[in-house]
């Protein structure tokens, strides 16, 4: 592990330039000219289930649902790596219309063009209807819990997670975010929190883990109230503690610009701010690019966190653009597993956020946003259903070793038993 933490540095200092923090904590108060973010994510519950009608068939009925007789050769295939990606709140919808959007009704996003093309079931164990805490736990510990609960059964009982059941084998481990660090989906693989609110409980867990690479925004939830790190507002602990500088003593590199250099790095004081700097494929390939120098083998989770706060809003064309973001770090793992066959990629939701359907004839209800235009000018509205999550079933689309188990339909919890397969071979 020391020898593949050299290597990692030696990495680090090949792929960024620029400039890097060795000290997080600058005693200046004033202000830098970061801007502010005052968008906050919250996810409510509505008082009843909906039930959607999709003008459009997001997912090619013909590839749902088929069972496939893998070879021994597909049955036995090592794993090196694997690469989850959660965009959050992202149904079928959400991605039928980015693909419209970039590449027309005929043409594929990288995410839907894998080989493997499932459908998740994603209800919470005390609700129909999940959040991003339950149906991320659901995820990364194939156990379904109560909502808003993080890494708990529903009698919150801390479960092992798949990350660290990798770490645990020796792999390198990574996350990486486009809202807080701490913020439910990427605390659902490295915390164990009974509410999804303790974000300062999920920022000490997950340093605890010794977590390879962290990239994301939140840097205040790792920060005491008395300092400003990288961004303007100061950081929200009350307990004094200053995880960042403890991370660095620690042996960590700590980035907070585009253009920077074991490896933590945030990039706004809370969520990422749009347009992303850097983008979610760039933190994608550099979290690639170091955690794949580990023999044992690597896992990683990619959140698109915000195509689920932009549903919320029922801000169609932000969705849309959002995915698109995420399609593109998604090409990035398979431009990587085009020399690393043995890497299992997985393209996935936590839930489906706002009811989102498209429409041909722009002729919807009140909340029909648009038109858009297809690259060929052929145009297209989006409606909305509410600005809540929904019960809808979320696609997964899978290549890879182990990629196989993820045909048909299923609960969110066989997500994590296709990659717990992958991770240990049973």
């Amino acid at each position: 592990m020391r020898y593949f933490r050299y290597l990692m540095g030696i990495v680090l200092v090949v792929l960024f330039s620029g400039c890097s923090s060795s000290d997080p904590t600058p005693d200046s108060t004033e202000e830098q000219n970061s801007p502010q973010v005052a968008l906050t994510a919250t996810e409510e519950m509505p008082t009843s289930s909906i039930e959607i009608t999709e003008t459009i068939e997001a997912i090619p009925s013909a590839t749902v649902g088929e069972t496939t007789v893998p070879t021994d050769e597909e049955i036995n295939e090592p794993v090196h790596g694997i690469i989850l990606f959660i965009g959050d709140g992202m149904g079928a919808n959400q991605r039928l219309g980015a693909q419209w959007l970039a590449v027309g009704q005929d043409g594929v996003l990288a995410m839907d063009g894998l080989s493997v093309w499932g459908l998740a079931e994603t209800s919470a164990a005390n609700r129909l209807i999940t959040d991003s805490a339950a149906g991320s736990t659901a995820i990364s510990t194939g156990v379904k819990t109560n909502y808003r609960a993080i890494g708990m059964n529903e009698n919150y009982d801390s479960l092992e997670t798949i990350l660290e059941q990798a770490q645990a084998r020796g792999w390198a481990v990574g996350l990486v975010t486009t809202v807080q660090m701490a913020h439910a989906t990427p605390a659902a693989f490295a915390a164990h929190v009974k509410d999804r609110e303790y974000m300062m409980d999920i920022a000490n867990q997950m340093m605890a883990h010794n977590i390879d690479v962290l990239l994301g925004g939140g840097e205040d939830d790792f920060l005491p109230r008395d300092v400003s790190g990288c961004y303007p507002d100061r950081g929200h602990r009350v307990d004094g503690l200053n995880l960042i500088a403890d991370a660095i003593a620690d042996g960590y590199t700590y980035v907070c610009t585009s253009t920077t250099i074991k490896l933590i790095g945030f990039f706004g004081d809370e969520e990422i701010k749009q347009p992303y700097s850097p983008s979610l494929t760039e933190m994608t390939q550099v979290a690639i690019e170091i955690l794949s120098q580990d023999p044992d083998g690597f896992f990683l989770m990619v959140e698109g966190g915000q195509i689920d706060w932009e549903s919320h809003d029922n801000q169609a064309l932000e969705t849309m653009q959002l995915t698109v973001g995420l399609n593109s770090a998604v090409t990035a793992a398979q431009v990587y597993a085009l020399g690393e066959p043995n890497t299992l990629i997985i393209v996935t939701a936590d839930h489906e956020t706002g009811g989102m359907s498209l429409n041909l004839d722009c002729d919807g209800s009140y909340l029909e946003d648009g038109p858009f235009s297809m690259p060929d000018g052929t145009e297209f509205c989006v409606d909305w259903v509410s600005t809540s999550h929904t019960a809808v079933d979320i696609p997964v689309t899978a290549e890879g070793p182990y990629s196989w188990m993820l045909y048909g339909e299923y609960p969110n919890t066989w997500i994590y038993q296709v990659m717990y397969s992958a991770l240990t071979g049973e």
